[in-house]
């Protein structure tokens, strides 16, 4: 594999159109990488979604009863002062 100096060398040696078009064509591989990355980011988002409100636990729900537990969380962070 050649390496990025070569690569630019030869590129010095192209016309100004040339140039254009592989400028294109560099950015449309950086543009399907985005696009690809935002169709995974998009379907785990949407996996994440499907499960929302699915999950149980054996606690009672904390807002429920947040008051109680904010003035224990209050308590903690001020006993250490």
């Amino acid at each position: 594999m050649r390496t990025v100096e070569e690569i630019v060398e030869e590129v010095k040696l192209l016309s100004p159109q040339e140039r254009l078009r592989l400028k294109e064509k560099i950015e449309g591989l950086s543009q399907d990488e985005n696009s690809a990355a935002e169709a995974v980011r998009l379907a785990a988002l949407d996996a994440f979604l499907a499960l929302a409100g699915t999950a149980e636990a054996d606690y009672p729900d904390v807002s429920g009863d947040k008051y109680k537990h904010l003035a224990e969380i209050y308590a903690d962070n001020h006993e250490r002062k």
